[in-house]
């Protein structure tokens, strides 16, 4: 008869090399109890020692060049944070490269920022999102500090590395998608494509410079006694720091629960960012306000193969489907206008989003439920996924 014993959810060879790993950095020995897939994700475990406690195992994604990227990534990141006085990251533990696993910290099971936003009432997500302001400052100005440490980190994201995060790349391989879309749209890009190639070039690096997470969604975001973690650095890299505080404006560019971020709930999570920065000896000047918005160009500009598709066909993603995302972006966008950086682009984006808006008439920008109004349309909580209160 066959064995019908389900397999280990940890390999033996991954077992006894996190075994080792544990021992090293705890200074005793280290059994791994058990081992407990987390957020079904066949990559991260939580692994149970005795006596009881628990450490958070993370293993490269398959075995080609973007798996060994991502690892590589979240790897130097993690490595380089750990200095932090106050830890922003969890702290890495270990890592065996040759095996593909890092340990880090376990920051245990506590809600996320998107389980406010999807769940908890409004009071709860405006201290949260100024909790989660502050962490990406803290994070910004400590890099923007140690800037000599980072040496690694540079090298393996500067300019024309191979193995720089995609998001840096993004808008130039999204250029020439979004011009398609524009045309079909009838609207003139005269001069537009030397100011996507401005975008590009503030993208990978003019100013505010400093490790960039990349990726900082509402689900990477641990709430811990009223302050905040954050996880999953498999994007970070080296770059202008607005690319991640713009998160709060855009909104959520990468992330599958967006919904709107209403102005009076996200500026006060922007002038606590500010606060933390200027703390820090760090004035943002009006580059600054340049930077950002370039980087709101990329959230649509680094997406112009979906633009492109979403002319025919809306896709789901998450909590809603591409077009609405689209608008929002446009019109996070197009509603700086007044700072001159990109006149040409922000005229076309202005054009698009009139013409969008017209022709995309169903599609409406839901609201967060912790955040609706009256009569709005709601963000979707995906199937099976259950917020921690």
């Amino acid at each position: 008869m066959a064995d019908s014993t389900p397999p280990p959810a940890l390999p033996e060879g991954e077992r006894r090399a996190a075994e080792a790993l544990l021992t090293r950095a705890l200074g005793e020995p280290a059994e791994v109890q058990s081992a407990e897939p987390l957020w079904d994700r066949g990559h991260v475990f939580r692994l149970h020692l005795a006596p009881a406690r628990a450490v958070i195992l993370k293993r490269k994604r398959g075995q080609g060049p973007i798996g060994a990227q991502l690892f590589g990534d979240e790897l130097a990141a993690l490595n380089y944070l750990n200095a932090m006085p106050v830890p922003v990251a969890p702290r890495l533990l270990g890592a065996d490269v040759r095996a593909g696993l890092l340990l880090m910290e376990d920051l245990g099971n506590g809600a996320t920022l998107a389980d406010s936003l999807m769940a908890a009432g409004r009071e709860r997500v405006q201290a949260e999102l100024i909790a989660y302001a502050r962490a990406l400052g803290s994070l910004h100005a400590w890099s923007m500090g140690h800037a000599g440490e980072a040496a690694g980190v540079r090298a393996r994201h500067g300019p024309g590395d191979e193995a720089a995060p995609r998001w840096r790349d993004a808008v130039q391989r999204g250029k020439e998608p979004f011009l398609a879309a524009a045309a079909r749209l009838g609207i003139a890009r005269h001069g537009v494509a030397g100011e996507i190639d401005h975008v590009h070039r503030m993208i990978i690096g003019t100013s505010y410079l400093g490790l960039v997470h990349g990726d900082p969604c509402p689900d990477n975001v641990r709430l811990i006694d009223g302050t905040c973690r954050i996880v999953d650095f498999e994007t970070a890299g080296w770059g202008p720091v607005a690319y991640d505080a713009a998160y709060l404006l855009a909104p959520f560019p990468s992330c599958w629960c967006f919904a709107r971020l209403p102005a009076e709930v996200a500026g006060p999570a922007v002038e606590a960012y500010r606060a933390l920065l200027a703390a820090a000896g760090i004035e943002l000047g009006p580059d600054w306000e340049s930077v950002t918005t370039a980087v709101l160009a990329a959230a649509f500009l680094g997406r112009g193969q979906v633009f492109a598709e979403a002319l025919d066909t809306d896709h789901e993603w998450g909590t809603t489907t591409m077009r609405p995302r689209l608008l929002a972006w446009l019109r996070s966008f197009t509603g700086r206008a007044g700072d001159g950086t990109l006149p040409r682009l922000q005229a076309t984006a202005a054009a698009m989003l009139d013409r969008l808006t017209e022709r995309w008439a169903g599609a409406r920008i839901p609201d967060y439920p912790s955040l609706a109004r009256a009569g709005s349309a709601l963000a979707r909580v995906p199937g099976g996924w259950q917020p921690q209160p």
